[in-house]
């Protein structure tokens, strides 16, 4: 996989995280594109025609025909369009009518005058109004050079009457969705400007990688905040399927899960602000104790039950995220719980170096609240994953049976 295939992996991902800063984003985009669309309100359109009949050749004169571009031309001339917002009630100024009429010539001999109101009337009056001013000065030879009014003819072949357009619903829809999108794209932005600095770890493969131990499992974290909770949590605990057979594998892959043999130990080292991965240890002892494996649960080397015939003693040791120093004695096992996107690959490393300066060895890490976008397992060595082989990923669903 290329280094810019996981670029863009990222990012899209980013992006789906903050899926919710984005609908924020774009509802406020869509808030701001109706508030606009309220203060431009939409405008109304209305045109007229003027027709220019063909010429007359002139005695002495080597002109037959006159240009229509000269037509259309003076038709938007600055004379014509202050005379013609004069002639409104309210009146208009030139830059204003200048802005709302666009004269084009339709054929030859027909112009067509089109302008623009923030009313029907209005629109229909200032279209009527640059096309009797344009008349006027095409039918003088008082305001034109030589004989060029003369030769015109011109006439109003169809008056403004009805104009078209001023839908506010429209108007109000079509810029709410550019708003929102502009909102979405900026969201976007910010997102991937905040990712870009961002080196926690939040995919299996990323922390795997981190220290090259292998991640476990992946189980939901159980919300904990005061002493009431964690009672709760050892006499009542009752994960979901999912959990549960996470949970299982994790003992079984410690070999922690037999019956009868000699007591074992487990140590779970997680940080101290790290809330989600704090609940590991107790989850694993109140599960362990539901199937048949007397468990006690030591926290900073405080038992919090009788180790009377105990087969497994798990030692839940929070260590600081600075200065990581794992406290205790050595036991059978020892593992890592951190959750997704908490701790950066430096952190990680600089836990696992006091922790095997400790002589522990740590066995593996397993994930709290993984990552919903997540399908790696991290499992698969990094040099595996850079020759393009297909690797394994984690199924979502269920496979459908096609006949």
């Amino acid at each position: 996989m290329s280094a810019q295939q996981l670029d863009v992996k990222k990012s899209w991902q980013a992006i789906r995280r903050s899926r919710l800063l984005m609908a924020v984003m774009a509802v406020v985009g869509l808030l701001l594109g109706v508030a606009y669309a309220f203060v431009r309100p939409p405008m109304y359109t209305s045109a007229a025609l003027v027709v220019l009949p063909p010429p007359t050749a002139i005695a002495g004169s080597t002109a037959g025909s006159q240009s229509i571009e000269t037509q259309v031309y003076i038709a938007e001339s600055g004379p014509v369009l202050h005379s013609a917002g004069q002639n409104l009630q309210p009146a208009l100024s030139t830059e204003t009518v200048r802005s709302r009429v666009k004269a084009t010539a339709v054929t030859d001999d027909v112009i067509r005058i089109e302008a623009k109101g923030t009313s029907a009337r209005q629109s229909v009056r200032l279209a009527n109004a640059v096309a009797q001013v344009y008349l006027v000065f095409v039918t003088t030879d008082k305001q034109l050079p030589g004989d060029l009014g003369k030769r015109t003819g011109a006439r109003l072949l169809e008056g403004a009457a009805e104009a078209h357009g001023g839908n506010m619903f429209v108007h109000a829809a079509t810029y709410g969705g550019l708003g929102a999108l502009l909102g979405a794209v900026a969201g976007a932005i910010i997102v991937l400007a905040r990712a870009r600095g961002d080196r926690r770890l939040r995919l299996r493969d990323e922390i795997s990688d981190a220290v090259g131990l292998p991640v476990l499992a992946s189980v939901s974290s159980y919300p904990a905040q005061d002493p009431s909770d964690w009672a709760e949590l050892l006499e009542n605990y009752t994960p979901t399927a999912v959990d549960a057979w996470s949970l299982r594998k994790t003992l079984h892959h410690l070999e922690l899960d037999a019956k009868g043999g000699p007591p074992l130990s487990l140590t779970v080292i997680t940080f101290a602000d790290d809330d989600k991965a704090r609940s590991l240890g107790p989850q694993l002892a109140a599960f362990a104790s539901t199937f048949g494996i007397t468990t006690s649960l030591v926290i900073d080397q405080i038992h919090t039950d009788d180790r009377g015939n105990v087969a497994l003693d798990i030692y839940l040791t929070l260590v600081d995220r600075d200065d990581p120093q794992p406290e205790g004695e050595p036991t059978t096992r020892t593992i890592i719980a951190l959750s997704a996107g908490t701790v950066t690959a430096e952190e990680l490393a600089r836990l696992a170096v006091a922790t095997t300066a400790d002589d522990r060895t740590i066995d593996g890490i397993v994930v709290t609240d993984p990552d919903p976008f997540d399908r790696t397992i991290g499992r698969v060595a990094q040099s595996q994953r850079r020759s393009g082989s297909r690797l394994p990923t984690l199924l979502t669903g269920t496979a459908r049976r096609n006949r």
